[in-house]
């Protein structure tokens, strides 16, 4: 079995810090890996036991200096403790506490960003509220204003760029953006009315089967699974008898998710059945 480079990062990581090693110790009982500096407050704390196979017979003078490790870790390339946030960097060993103060996607520079990102927005906000130009010009500026203040979960604001907004030229995407605002803040009822609306307005099958996608989803989340069933059923009959589109897939993960979900056991069986119907047309 091949050992990936991820596992053996893991491998490297100690497991009362869950950081990667430093000053590495292994303990003469069951072998395991630690900073010395974490090994040793717990030995201070715990009455000599191991923390990982409970051992009574540890001591700071029992354990075991690991040379081979020591420089092996000295000279591996670690992943960013942020990648899941975005950092792609990886450094070494001696670099990384460094790194992990300067890097931008640390929770603390990106809180920092994120408010320098809303100085920004709230900036152009009173300038576009006194600005004099026409009105198409200024109902674009709020509407996208009101997409960057959706983006960065600042949603009474993302509100009230779209009250700003005069013209009707985009009044089907100025709802949408309205719906989910709602949706994302919680307000499921009345982000699924202003779904409703909207329908009504819908110009094509392809906005409609995104329409009802969105009020599906919303109504899983409030348990009320016949009215879900009923959204996912109509978005798949609006889709071309032979479609084999990347939407159709989606239909099916709903549909999927929702049979998961549900408690009444012939409800589950007749999605299933809508399913696997579907499949065969």
């Amino acid at each position: 079995m091949i050992t990936t480079p991820s596992e053996i990062q893991t491998l490297l990581e100690c497991c009362i810090c869950c950081d990667y090693l430093t000053d590495v110790r292994e303990t003469p009982c069951c072998h395991q890996l630690f900073c010395f500096a974490c090994i040793q407050s717990w030995l201070t704390q715990s009455a000599s036991s191991c923390p990982r196979c409970c051992s009574r017979i540890l001591t700071e003078q029992t354990l075991l200096t690991n040379i081979v490790i020591q420089r092996f870790i000295d000279n591996t390339q670690f992943n960013c403790p942020y990648r899941l946030q975005g950092c792609s960097i990886k450094v070494s060993r001696s670099d990384l506490a460094q790194h992990k103060q300067s890097c931008p996607y640390s929770p603390d520079n990106l809180v920092t960003e994120r408010e320098r990102k809303l100085s920004e927005l709230r900036l152009k906000l009173r300038e576009y509220s006194d600005a004099k130009i026409r009105t198409k010009e200024k109902d674009t500026a709020f509407y996208d204003l009101a997409k960057a203040f959706h983006d960065q979960q600042t949603y009474e604001e993302a509100r009230q760029c779209l009250k700003m907004i005069k013209g009707t030229q985009n009044t089907f995407d100025v709802m949408i953006l309205s719906a989910r605002i709602e949706q994302d803040d919680g307000h499921y009822d009345k982000a699924l009315q202003i779904y409703t609306d909207v329908y009504l307005k819908a110009k094509s099958n392809a906005q409609r089967i995104e329409l009802l996608l969105a009020s599906a989803q919303i109504h899983l989340k409030k348990a009320q699974f016949t009215e879900a069933k009923e959204k996912f059923i109509r978005a798949l009959n609006l889709l071309p008898h032979n479609d084999r589109s990347q939407k159709k897939a989606e239909i099916f993960n709903g549909i999927g998710l929702l049979a998961k979900k549900c408690s009444d056991v012939r409800s589950c069986d007749f999605l299933f059945h809508i399913l696997m119907l579907s499949i065969l047309v």
